[in-house]
């Protein structure tokens, strides 16, 4: 009897632990066939061909995309009758014939198609072009290599922000000996917008637009508009334009359009003569009465103004409504060149100007303070020349001090950075005060005289007020039949007594007549499109 109870606990004991193994055995099955095995295995059975390369979005201050605008209608094609039949209606000319064959070889195909058909053994995507295209603000955006890395503008500067290792793939499911699984559809890896990272920029794409169109009256230049009480730059147009498609092209013409002129820096001319203004309204020393007679004779030289008759009997406000050279001359020399040197300095004239991470202005030059110990190097710099060079986007903060009481902001183009869905603003830095209310007021109505009854007449727009200064600054450069080249400037603000927007108009070899012209018909778009 004990034998028989001993027997039935051992053959209950096997049973059981026969049931422990089998169980044992089916849950490692299991856990091979959902496992890290599973994946090798899904690895080992598709078929990949990378579509596009992808990028994070560059945006404007309104969310507006201003890369990866233009879309392409992609087709995964796997060699059956079916989808071979149909492409004429997806396909022509030569790429049909193409496709046809490679597919009637029982090789699966990927091609940019007309139009969308649903048919068996072919699936659909749309992807963007990384590439900026046709884009109005294409110095300012930069362009890619030919591996979608940024070399330039923003895609350069924030690459490791915008640069996707993965691209859009189509997956094509294969048999474990490699034949394509005629049954399957193919389907498509990776959104093709560059997942959740963006730079968002203060470019607004409305004015960069209208700014785009009236610089295309220049030959070579650059125009910039900046929000006065913000430094933040709405629209940033460098001439010559280039294809970004083709930046060989851009590179062997001699123009250099790849050079963006707004961050260059170049001879100033007469538009720094508010500066000189504002350091004499900040010492008191501008109840300074001149009689311009056309020249003046500095130390062993003669400076001509370039009103060869002259001026008569000028005060500050007339000199800069007139922009008599002379006046400025013997200005400069009362009030010393340590005042303008450190007016220009509180500008961050002479600095090179961070407006976005790696994204900058030339250093420019400002005259060396001891330079100015000499009177014909104080007497140039008083009239912006001699050794003053600065960017259109650096004498920005001269202007919109004068625009907004005194107080500037250092331009900047960034807004925030997006990674990963987490939002990070660009840090702008602090409002400087460059010079008091007053003063800005005092430069603000003389610069109001210029628009309406001084040299720069021209720049009236149709539609609103403006105010602003003309330049023509001598370069020391000659053209082939011995002609100085100059460069024509206008900087200025718009309305005139509530200013809203600064911009600042350069042209490289053109008259005062075109900057002057562009500042007119640029507010004026920007009024027809309600935004003054």
């Amino acid at each position: 009897m004990e034998e028989n109870k001993r027997f039935l606990y051992r053959s209950i004991a096997c049973f059981f632990l026969i049931m422990l193994m089998f169980l044992s055995c089916f849950l490692r099955v299991a856990v091979i066939a959902n496992g890290d095995y599973g994946t090798l295995c899904e690895n080992q059975i598709e078929y990949t061909i990378e579509v596009s390369k992808r990028r994070g979005s560059i945006y404007d201050c309104n969310m507006l995309p201003l890369t990866n605008t233009n879309q392409k209608l992609i087709a995964a094609i796997l060699p059956v009758d079916t989808a071979i039949a149909i492409l004429p209606e997806i396909l022509s000319g030569d790429e049909l014939v193409s496709v046809k064959k490679l597919l009637s070889e029982g090789k699966p195909q990927v091609c940019e198609v007309q139009k969308e058909i649903e048919c068996e053994g072919i699936s659909y995507t749309r992807i963007y072009d990384v590439s900026s295209g046709e884009n109005t603000a294409n110095h300012i955006i930069g362009y890619l290599d030919e591996k979608s890395h940024g070399l330039s503008g923003i895609q350069g500067a924030y690459d490791d922000i915008l640069y996707c290792k993965e691209g859009v793939q189509a997956v094509f499911q294969t048999a474990g000996d490699a034949s394509l699984l005629k049954g399957v559809a193919p389907r498509f890896k990776n959104d093709s917008t560059g997942g959740k990272n963006a730079v968002v920029t203060t470019i607004d794409a409305s004015i960069q637009s209208a700014a785009f169109n009236v610089a295309q009256g220049l030959n070579r230049g650059a125009v910039v508009v900046c929000e006065a009480s913000s430094g933040k730059i709405r629209a940033m147009v460098s001439r010559p334009d280039f294809d970004t498609d083709d930046i060989a092209a851009a590179l062997l013409s001699t123009d250099s359009p790849l050079v963006n002129r707004a961050l260059s820096a170049f001879s100033v001319g007469s538009v720094f003569k508010p500066c000189v203004a504002a350091a004499a309204l900040e010492g008191n020393e501008a109840d300074f009465i001149y009689n311009c007679t056309g020249s003046a004779f500095i130390v062993d030289r003669n400076f001509k103004c370039h009103n060869l008759s002259g001026h008569s009997s000028v005060d500050l406000k007339n000199a800069l409504v007139q922009s008599c050279n002379t006046f400025f001359y013997n200005f400069a020399l009362n009030i010393g060149g340590e005042a303008i040197y450190n007016m220009a300095s509180s500008l961050n004239f002479g600095n090179r100007l961070n407006i976005g991470r790696n994204i900058k202005t030339a250093k420019g030059n400002l005259t060396r303070l001891s330079s100015l110990l000499n009177f014909a190097n104080l007497a140039n710099l008083s009239i912006g020349q001699g050794e003053l060079s600065l960017s259109p986007v650096s004498i920005l903060t001269l202007y919109c001090a004068v625009a907004n009481g005194g107080y500037y902001y250092v331009p900047s183009i960034i807004e925030k950075t997006i990674v990963d869905g987490v939002e990070e603003l660009y840090d702008k830095g602090s409002k400087t005060k460059a010079f008091s209310k007053k003063t800005a007021q005092t430069i603000k109505e003389a610069l109001i005289g210029v628009v309406e009854y001084g040299t720069g007449t021209a720049a009236k727009p149709k539609t609103t007020t403006a105010a602003g200064k003309t330049a023509t600054a001598q370069t020391g450069q000659y053209d082939e039949k011995g002609v100085e080249i100059t460069n024509s400037w206008f900087c200025g603000f718009f309305p005139a007594q509530n200013p809203k927007y600064v911009a600042v108009i350069l042209s490289e070899g053109q008259s005062n007549t075109t900057t002057t012209r562009i500042f007119a018909s640029l507010a004026d778009e920007l009024y027809e499109l309600n935004l003054l």
